[in-house]
């Protein structure tokens, strides 16, 4: 059912870009990592640095306010390097280096604050969803495996997103925060709950505009 609510989603987003003010490209980094808390205990182990990249458009409401949207390639994970670094119980089994591919829809509403007419500045926020396209995790001395598998974890996602950035003519830079609020561990009997957590640093380049 969820996932079902998902391409629906996708469906209503697709829809929505034949009427875009703007149209363009949105490619970047993903910073990411992953908070895991078990019995009361949390732990974040290292940044693990992934791409986004997908069309991206952007919509006038009225006044400053616009929204925009997107569907992405996300690339987010996490890496825990060896077991003496959790704080966790049975933490060998977060041990690894574990890449998670999403498909994405992010939706911002934005306030843009024009500079002068060729520089706008702006922040947004919003919320997103996420579909899992797959994943891998690499364990010390141990092949690649399929990290859902491994680690028993939501095929799905979804949380909240801030951030802020600048218009420079059709180049858009912005750098945003995502944090999931899904638990994505389904394991039940493991205790314990983990959330993404992502730092996007991006340039999009807006190629359609029906304004100018």
């Amino acid at each position: 059912m969820k996932t079902k609510l998902i391409f629906a989603i996708v469906f209503i987003v697709l829809a929505q870009f034949a009427n875009a003010q703007t149209f363009g490209i949105k490619g970047g980094l993903n910073l990411s990592n992953m908070t895991f808390t078990e019995n009361g205990a949390g732990y974040s182990p290292a940044m693990l640095t992934g791409i986004q990249l997908g069309p991206v458009a952007d919509f006038k409401l009225t006044g400053n306010l616009y929204l925009n949207t997107g569907i992405l390639y996300s690339l987010k994970g996490f890496n825990l390097k060896s077991v003496n670094d959790a704080q966790l119980l049975d933490a060998s089994f977060f041990n690894g280096k574990s890449k998670l591919s999403y498909f994405e829809l992010p939706v911002n509403l934005a306030y843009k604050i024009p500079v002068n007419p060729k520089y706008k500045l702006f922040i947004q926020a919003g919320p997103y969803v996420g579909l899992s396209l797959g994943g891998t995790i690499k364990k010390p001395g141990i092949p690649l495996q399929d990290v859902y598998q491994y680690h028993n974890l939501n095929s799905y996602d979804y949380g909240v997103g801030a951030g802020a950035g600048i218009e420079m003519g059709p180049i858009v830079a912005s750098l945003n925060y995502e944090l999931g609020l899904l638990n994505l561990n389904s394991n039940s009997t493991i205790p314990a709950t983990f959330n993404n957590k992502v730092l996007q640093i991006s340039v999009a380049y807006m190629f359609w505009n029906l304004n100018h």
